[in-house]
């Protein structure tokens, strides 16, 4: 009895040794802002506050919950899915580039938002990525791709509109969504619902996105995060419509 309660209490200090290097590893990086106070702080000074002490001071800088590489593909997106175009977009992708989103990541996001943003949209952002970017070359692959099967397609639509539901399970699905050997699983989740909470698409696609989210292993904090994220460049009213369906998934 002695040696297994040894042994247990062994295991047990291994396991919070291991927690706690993991949280010395996972510390959060205060991220500086000053756009707010530099273009805006004369002009409107609590806006620039909430600019550079709040989003940036404390938002961005829970990037020990979320990373920088995350916050940058939901801002995107997000931006994208709300038709926001403009310089901002391509400032979020210079970020993105610096948080470590490689070029051939942003290829599949861009790529993925045309599906789920629409053609024009993604078209209009590849032009900001190929400028960002340049002519970094591609990445080597070493990991395979694992299919990620869907046949809600065909069930659904097959008999009435038998096109897309082929685009649907073999293109967005059984291409876009199964090359997670370039762009995780966990990532094209956070693409997908950010475009869909930026589109202002609260049906029960997003509750599905929202489950395969859990899935594809977001965790509670990390959803929390990014839709808190989301609520800064989507707005407030579409993170309160998304939070109930979150709350339900999660089984809070």
């Amino acid at each position: 009895m002695k040696k297994f309660l040894a042994a247990g209490l062994a295991v047990l200090l291994m396991i919070n040794s291991t927690e706690a290097i993991a949280m010395e590893n996972s510390k959060a990086v205060k991220v500086v802002q000053t756009a707010g106070r530099d273009r805006l702080g004369d002009f409107a000074p609590e806006f620039a506050r909430y600019n550079d002490d709040i989003l940036f001071g404390e938002v961005w800088s829970r990037n020990n919950i979320l990373s920088l590489h995350d916050r940058s593909i939901i801002t995107i997106c997000a931006l994208v899915g709300s038709g926001i175009l403009d310089s901002s977009l391509k400032y979020h992708i210079q970020t993105a580039k610096k948080n470590g989103v490689t070029r051939d990541e942003m290829v599949e996001i861009v790529t993925q938002l045309g599906f789920y943003a629409g053609w024009p949209k993604a078209w209009a952002v590849f032009p900001m990525a190929k400028e960002v970017y340049g002519g970094d070359a591609a990445e080597i692959i070493e990991r395979e791709p694992e299919p990620y099967p869907q046949d809600a397609g065909r069930k659904n639509l097959g008999d009435f509109a038998p096109e897309f539901a082929r685009y649907n399970d073999d293109i967005l699905f059984g291409e876009v969504w199964s090359r997670n050997n370039i762009l995780s699983l966990h990532d094209r989740s956070l693409v997908t619902i950010s475009t869909l909470v930026g589109a202002g698409i609260f049906t029960d696609a997003l509750k599905h996105h929202l489950t395969a989210a859990k899935n594809n292993g977001i965790t509670r904090e990390e959803m929390v995060e990014m839709l808190t994220q989301l609520a800064f460049y989507a707005g407030w009213p579409k993170a309160w419509a998304v939070f109930p369906i979150a709350k339900e998934v999660y089984g809070l």
